[in-house]
């Protein structure tokens, strides 16, 4: 069974993304700031991927990547996901290892799931390979976006 670490500080959005990894077979477990999930990426068995928040309490997801590999710690699979959708932040996540960057706003928890068999997939398919391909999405229009799982009706500010 494939393990999941799910970081993220708001504990009813970790616990709905949780949920759905668990339904899908895989084994997920929780930090809710960057210390704990610093200490969770230090204990082997590491997690086979971790879902990474950025903004967090006591360290953030960068920082906690960043910490990482000044001690020389093994870096799992890492995708980044955070509401920060700014190039720089993107491009500093890839330079840090992350694999891939999700908007949380964006995002739907099907299509967040999408992204991680992905990446499991590209790994079942070819070990060694550095890209992973994902699955295109033609509309969003067809996927609620995490914003209105959390506050149905809000605005999420997308176009």
């Amino acid at each position: 069974m494939q393990r999941i670490l799910v970081v993220e500080d708001e504990q009813m959005l970790a616990k709905i993304i949780g949920m759905k990894l668990e339904d899908e077979g895989y084994e997920v477990s929780h930090a809710y700031d960057g210390q704990a999930a610093y200490e969770a990426l230090c204990i082997e068995p590491l997690p086979d991927l971790t879902l990474l928040d950025v903004l967090l309490p006591n360290m953030s997801g960068f920082d906690v990547l960043e910490k990482l590999h000044t001690d020389g710690k093994a870096l799992p699979k890492v995708i980044v996901f955070s509401n920060f959708a700014q190039k720089a932040d993107v491009e500093r996540a890839h330079a840090l290892g992350a694999i891939d960057y999700i908007v949380k706003a964006a995002f739907s928890p099907a299509e967040i799931l999408s992204k991680i068999k992905a990446v499991f997939a590209a790994q079942d398919t070819t070990p060694n390979s550095t890209t992973t391909p994902y699955q295109q999405f033609s509309s969003m229009e067809d996927v609620m976006p995490m914003s209105e799982v959390l506050r149905p009706g809000e605005s999420n500010n997308n176009p």
